[in-house]
């Protein structure tokens, strides 16, 4: 069975600029909140680094096998890189998708796209138009939008793999990963981290979404080509596009966050279908 990210990768070979081949990995950085890759297009694409999925973060000799190619990554070629998405190992699939991200933003800077609304510097969560008592389901706690949810007074849950990453007070609205389909069932709105594309659990979060849900993708990784994510009922894929990739990485090499990407070297980009 094919999977969203797989499409997107047959996407994403399909429309490049540039047979993926030529196309190099100019510099990598895996920093503490998102790795990020520049390409020797000068375009550049990070994800969420999922550090508490490595089992071994906690040991450096066993984890040198997570990284075999650790200190030699740049100059590759991003048709040997962009397979990294689609790899058990988080870090690798990190890596993959910070490269899909650069190639896309290439993509969409080459063409106009025609399927889908192309919206800048506007946050997704404000381009699903929550309308009050809507029942909302966000999987993965994201702190600014927990707090916005619980403002407006709408009914939400928070399904969430670690509930130690929630506060005491938002227990109340954890839901463990065994209860998502009931909780996506019972909302009219799903939010989506982008931490799911790299966990590779994203497919079996969009399996229970229907049409009828209005259902985002949001946060610095869900900045890939959109197509694939909306024919499995995906409304908005709300991501970033980098402005300075040497900035990024500086910044990311220095544990920078989505908070200093945006207030330095990014702009905040959606697609709506």
């Amino acid at each position: 069975m094919s999977t969203v990210i797989a499409d997107t990768i047959a996407m994403v070979k399909e429309k490049s600029p540039a047979p993926l081949e030529e196309v190099r990995v100019g510099d990598l950085v895996i920093g503490v909140f998102f790795t990020g890759v520049k390409l020797s297009s000068g375009h550049a694409g990070c994800a969420f680094t999922p550090i508490g999925e490595v089992p071994e973060a906690v040991c450096c000799p066993t984890s040198a096998a997570r990284m075999p190619s650790a200190g030699n990554l740049d100059g590759k070629s991003a048709s040997e890189i962009v397979p990294y998405s689609l790899d058990p190992n988080v870090l690798k699939s990190a890596i993959g998708i910070a490269t899909l991200n650069g190639l896309s933003q290439w993509i969409i800077e080459s063409e106009n796209p025609k399927d889908y609304q192309l919206v800048v510097d506007k946050d997704g969560f404000d381009l699903l138009h929550i309308q009050p008592r809507e029942t909302v389901s966000l999987i993965g706690a994201f702190g600014p939008y927990i707090r916005r949810l619980k403002a407006m007074g709408n009914p939400f849950y928070i399904i969430e793999k670690n509930p130690s990453a929630l506060r005491p007070e938002e227990i109340k609205y954890f839901k463990p990963d065994s209860e998502l389909k009931t909780a996506i069932e019972n909302s009219q709105v799903v939010i989506i981290t982008g931490t799911a594309i790299v966990n590779h659990t994203i497919d079996s979060v969009l399996s229970w979404i229907s049409n009828e849900k209005r259902t985002a993708i949001i946060g610095p990784t869900a900045s890939l080509l959109p197509d694939a994510f909306f024919t499995k009922g995906v409304r908005v894929m709300a991501g970033i596009r980098i402005l300075n990739s040497d900035r990024m990485l500086k910044l990311l090499r220095q544990g920078g966050s989505a908070y200093h990407l945006l207030k330095e070297c990014a702009e905040k980009i959606a697609f709506v279908r």
